[in-house]
């Protein structure tokens, strides 16, 4: 297989709580099913067992001013806009996020993410399939940022696992990677789809104004998708400023 280099790793995110912010990390480990420690947990709404969706749901939008961290340790934390972490097993975590959303919120346990399950947290339904890994380069970045004429067009929008600094190419490059295999440091990962976007993208987060030209622009000039999904071939570390390869 004939590979050329095309960038390298910016970053590396992981998002131990669906919904909330992440983490960047230097490194990340990942598999055919994907980032280990992400997205193992979800807010809920407590009175209708139904999974958070800030892209749908007004009142769910505070959860981008929450993070998640820790996601490699057995229990994360979720920490507040003031300052306070909790571990997600701690008895007040359930009180501040009610108070924080205003209605009753608790945090559950993905069905068939935790083998053998965890009695300490109620078992939710995924609203979506989650992909193994999220690609979005520098290049669509600032693609999407001169078509649309944004000011700021901050990565975090988009929720990569990983971002990469383009070396070459112009425009939306991911689409030219589906059904293609790239190489990151020592992991092959097969590219499998663009990614579709929601309501996610327009949303505010802490320094990031609430914007639906981004979810407009994207939808115009690229069919709804930016970035790429794609599944590594075996358990791996990708790290910040690890070399990437494109098939040619």
């Amino acid at each position: 297989m004939c590979m050329r280099e095309i960038g390298r790793v910016a970053e590396v995110w992981r998002y131990p709580v669906s919904s909330v912010g992440g983490e960047a990390l230097a490194d990340i480990a990942v598999s055919p099913q994907g980032v280990a420690g992400d997205r193992r947990f979800g807010l809920f709404d407590r009175a209708t067992g139904l999974a958070a969706a800030p892209e749908k749901e007004p009142r769910w939008r505070p959860a981008l001013f929450l993070d998640g961290a820790g996601g490699d340790a057995a229990m994360p934390q979720i920490r507040f806009p003031d300052g306070a972490a909790l571990w997600l097993d701690d008895s007040a975590l359930e009180e501040r996020l009610t108070a924080h959303f205003g209605f009753y919120a608790g945090v559950g346990v993905y069905d068939g993410v935790l083998e053998g399950g965890d009695l300490r947290f109620p078992v939710i339904s995924n609203r979506y399939t989650t992909a193994p890994l999220h690609l979005v380069t520098t290049a669509s970045l600032d693609h999407l940022a001169g078509i649309g004429a944004f000011s700021e067009l901050d990565r975090r929008r988009f929720r990569p696992s990983v971002l990469i600094e383009s070396f070459d190419g112009e425009g939306f490059v991911e689409n030219d990677w589906i059904g293609r295999t790239l190489r990151i440091g020592g992991t092959e990962i097969a590219v499998t789809e663009p990614t579709r976007r929601c309501g996610m993208t327009l949303l505010a987060q802490p320094g990031v104004v609430e914007d639906p030209n981004v979810l407009r622009t994207i939808m115009r000039h690229n069919g709804r998708n930016f970035g790429a999904y794609g599944t590594p071939s075996a358990e791996s570390r990708i790290a910040v400023g690890d070399p990437v390869y494109a098939e040619s």
